[in-house]
């Protein structure tokens, strides 16, 4: 009996943490979509690239760092000049300073500005997304799993 309590108690966080990534994926590819839809576009160029560098320490006591490239990038509106920095970073860096990029920006504040491509813009719903379809399934075979249990 208690095995079936554990089965549904560990099966019901999974399925409703599965459930809150997928509605925060939806969220933030909906919020991509509706910027990228009312944005402006101009032709960008990566005018450098910063590194971060986090530090972690694994289970087994050794220090990891791992560095993130993130492009900096320029681009002109009506003859001003504005840049920003990515907010998606890669290792190896996903550009190389000199590299021509398109840039979706606010035509009211065109220092509200991303990169527009597939991957910069929708990287993230889909790694929660991923995350969300693979917890909420393990949740709700779990819970009625214990559920069964439960009942014999």
């Amino acid at each position: 009996m208690r095995n079936g309590r554990l089965f549904t108690i560990v099966g019901g966080i999974f399925g409703l943490v599965g459930l809150v990534l997928l509605c925060v994926a939806i969220a933030i590819a909906v919020s991509t979509a509706g910027f990228l839809a009312s944005a402006e576009r101009a032709d960008g160029t990566v005018a450098g690239l910063a590194a971060r560098t986090t530090t972690t320490r694994g289970s087994d006591g050794h220090t990891r760092r791992t560095t993130l490239w993130y492009p900096t990038v320029e681009f002109t509106v009506d003859g001003r000049r504005y840049a920003f920095e990515s907010s998606t970073g890669s290792n190896p860096p996903s550009h190389e300073k000199g590299e021509s990029v398109p840039v979706a920006y606010d035509p009211a504040d065109p220092s509200d500005a991303r990169i527009a491509s597939f991957w910069s813009a929708f990287l993230a719903p889909l790694i929660v997304g991923g995350l969300g379809v693979v917890f909420t399934p393990i949740g709700a075979v779990l819970f009625v799993k214990g559920r069964r249990i439960t009942r014999l």
